[in-house]
């Protein structure tokens, strides 16, 4: 792809997130500080005016926490929306689905999954 070709995609939900709390009245400046971004970061990615070609690495560093911190939610990295804990444990305690390949796909995703649930609760237990 050219350099000088944008896609017009839309933006990731963790940035409609961090757009939301400004709209609620938060500084940037005061978001920076809560999810531990640096300011002038937080002000590109609300403004629409980040410089990364892709948002790829961003994203992988900083959405998760965003939805923690604003949603009370964990960002699904093969759904790549927010879940609440509740749906997040649902989905990684189904039974896997001998039928439906996007459910085998969702399920074997779940097992290798970093932020599966099942796996802290079976290393407390």
């Amino acid at each position: 792809m050219h350099p000088s070709l944008k896609l017009d995609l839309p933006d990731p939900e963790w940035i409609l997130l961090l757009r939301s709390q400004v709209e609620k009245g938060k500084s940037i400046s005061q978001i920076a500080r809560e999810t531990e971004m640096a300011r002038p970061s937080v002000s590109m990615l609300i403004s629409g005016t980040y410089p990364a070609q892709s948002l790829d690495l961003v994203t992988a560093k900083h959405a998760a926490r965003v939805f923690a911190i604003y949603r009370d939610q964990v960002l699904c990295p093969f759904l790549r929306i927010g879940l609440t804990p509740d749906r997040c444990r649902s989905l990684a305690s189904a039974p896997m689905s001998t039928s439906d390949p996007e459910q085998i796909t969702q399920w074997r995703a779940c097992r290798r999954c970093h932020l599966n649930p099942l796996k802290s609760e079976a290393a407390d237990g």
